[in-house]
Protein backbone atom coordinates (compact mmCIF):
# COMPACT_ATOMS: atom_id res chain seq x y z
CA UNK A 1 0.00 0.00 0.00
CA UNK A 2 1.57 3.42 -0.84
CA UNK A 3 -0.18 5.39 1.64
CA UNK A 4 -1.43 3.43 4.30
CA UNK A 5 -2.58 6.67 6.00
CA UNK A 6 -4.69 7.87 3.44
CA UNK A 7 -6.06 3.58 3.76
CA UNK A 8 -6.56 3.60 7.22
CA UNK A 9 -9.03 7.14 7.00
CA UNK A 10 -11.13 5.66 4.33
CA UNK A 11 -11.75 2.18 6.61
CA UNK A 12 -12.58 4.61 9.05
CA UNK A 13 -15.13 6.21 6.39
CA UNK A 14 -16.35 2.72 5.26
CA UNK A 15 -16.64 0.90 8.89
CA UNK A 16 -18.71 4.37 10.23
CA UNK A 17 -21.13 3.71 7.10
CA UNK A 18 -21.61 0.32 7.87
CA UNK A 19 -22.41 1.57 11.89
CA UNK A 20 -24.38 4.17 11.23
CA UNK A 21 -26.71 2.91 8.48
CA UNK A 22 -29.18 2.89 10.28
CA UNK A 23 -28.58 6.18 12.04
CA UNK A 24 -27.89 4.78 15.16
CA UNK A 25 -24.42 3.27 16.50
CA UNK A 26 -24.66 0.94 19.06
CA UNK A 27 -21.69 0.02 21.64
CA UNK A 28 -21.40 -3.26 19.92
CA UNK A 29 -20.44 -2.08 16.69
CA UNK A 30 -17.86 0.17 18.19
CA UNK A 31 -16.60 -3.00 20.45
CA UNK A 32 -16.87 -4.37 16.78
CA UNK A 33 -14.54 -1.94 15.50
CA UNK A 34 -12.15 -2.05 18.04
CA UNK A 35 -11.90 -6.03 17.46
CA UNK A 36 -10.97 -5.64 13.90
CA UNK A 37 -8.85 -2.64 13.95
CA UNK A 38 -6.76 -4.74 16.64
CA UNK A 39 -7.00 -7.78 15.45
CA UNK A 40 -7.18 -7.67 10.85
CA UNK A 41 -5.71 -4.27 10.80
CA UNK A 42 -3.25 -3.17 13.73
CA UNK A 43 -0.47 -5.86 12.08
CA UNK A 44 -1.48 -4.97 8.12
CA UNK A 45 1.53 -3.30 8.11
CA UNK A 46 4.13 -2.33 9.97
CA UNK A 47 3.39 1.63 9.58
CA UNK A 48 3.79 3.70 12.26
CA UNK A 49 2.55 7.94 13.19
CA UNK A 50 5.19 10.39 13.88
CA UNK A 51 4.35 9.54 18.02
CA UNK A 52 5.49 5.58 17.16
CA UNK A 53 1.82 4.42 17.49
CA UNK A 54 0.57 2.06 14.79
CA UNK A 55 -1.55 3.93 12.00
CA UNK A 56 -4.26 1.37 12.20
CA UNK A 57 -5.50 3.37 14.91
CA UNK A 58 -6.79 6.67 12.45
CA UNK A 59 -9.33 4.05 11.51
CA UNK A 60 -11.02 4.68 15.01
CA UNK A 61 -9.85 8.66 14.62
CA UNK A 62 -11.66 8.66 11.41
CA UNK A 63 -14.93 6.85 12.62
CA UNK A 64 -15.08 9.13 15.60
CA UNK A 65 -14.54 12.69 13.80
CA UNK A 66 -17.26 11.45 11.36
CA UNK A 67 -19.80 10.34 14.31
CA UNK A 68 -18.06 13.62 16.07
CA UNK A 69 -19.41 15.64 13.25
CA UNK A 70 -22.75 13.49 12.31
CA UNK A 71 -21.88 13.32 8.94
CA UNK A 72 -24.26 10.63 6.93
CA UNK A 73 -23.65 7.01 6.15
CA UNK A 74 -23.70 7.93 2.36
CA UNK A 75 -21.15 10.29 2.43
CA UNK A 76 -18.98 8.26 4.08
CA UNK A 77 -19.73 5.03 2.01
CA UNK A 78 -19.28 7.11 -0.99
CA UNK A 79 -15.79 8.46 0.42
CA UNK A 80 -14.49 5.20 0.54
CA UNK A 81 -15.77 4.14 -2.77
CA UNK A 82 -14.28 6.90 -4.60
CA UNK A 83 -10.79 6.32 -2.89
CA UNK A 84 -11.33 2.43 -3.68
CA UNK A 85 -11.92 3.19 -7.59
CA UNK A 86 -8.87 5.49 -7.84
CA UNK A 87 -6.19 3.25 -6.24
CA UNK A 88 -8.07 -0.49 -6.74
CA UNK A 89 -4.81 -1.87 -8.75
CA UNK A 90 -3.02 -1.32 -5.15
CA UNK A 91 -5.36 -3.85 -3.71
CA UNK A 92 -4.99 -7.69 -3.44
CA UNK A 93 -7.14 -10.05 -2.81
CA UNK A 94 -6.92 -10.65 0.59
CA UNK A 95 -6.85 -7.18 1.45
CA UNK A 96 -10.35 -6.88 -0.18
CA UNK A 97 -11.46 -9.75 1.55
CA UNK A 98 -9.71 -8.09 4.30
CA UNK A 99 -11.96 -5.25 4.24
CA UNK A 100 -15.14 -6.77 3.23
CA UNK A 101 -14.86 -9.56 6.25
CA UNK A 102 -14.29 -6.55 8.84
CA UNK A 103 -17.27 -4.21 7.53
CA UNK A 104 -19.50 -7.43 7.78
CA UNK A 105 -18.51 -7.87 11.34
CA UNK A 106 -19.07 -4.47 12.55
CA UNK A 107 -22.57 -5.34 10.37
CA UNK A 108 -23.27 -8.04 12.37
CA UNK A 109 -22.09 -6.91 15.79
CA UNK A 110 -25.47 -5.15 16.66
CA UNK A 111 -28.30 -8.22 16.48
CA UNK A 112 -28.35 -9.18 12.94
CA UNK A 113 -27.43 -7.41 10.09
CA UNK A 114 -30.69 -4.56 8.85
CA UNK A 115 -31.48 -3.45 5.45
CA UNK A 116 -29.12 -0.50 5.65
CA UNK A 117 -26.23 -2.47 6.58
CA UNK A 118 -27.14 -5.37 4.23
CA UNK A 119 -27.10 -3.34 1.10
CA UNK A 120 -24.01 -1.32 1.75
CA UNK A 121 -22.42 -4.60 1.90
CA UNK A 122 -23.59 -5.62 -1.12
CA UNK A 123 -22.24 -2.75 -2.84
CA UNK A 124 -18.84 -3.37 -1.36
CA UNK A 125 -19.08 -6.65 -2.31
CA UNK A 126 -19.71 -5.65 -6.02
CA UNK A 127 -17.07 -2.67 -5.61
CA UNK A 128 -14.41 -5.04 -4.10
CA UNK A 129 -15.29 -7.39 -6.92
CA UNK A 130 -15.35 -10.47 -4.57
Amino acid sequence: MKDPRRLYKELGNLFYAIAAADKHIRHEEKKALDDEIQFAWKHYDESKDRFGSDRAFLIQFEFETMEDELRSSSEAFESFETYFKEFEHDFDVNTKRRIFYSARHIAESARKINKQELAYLEKLKKILHI
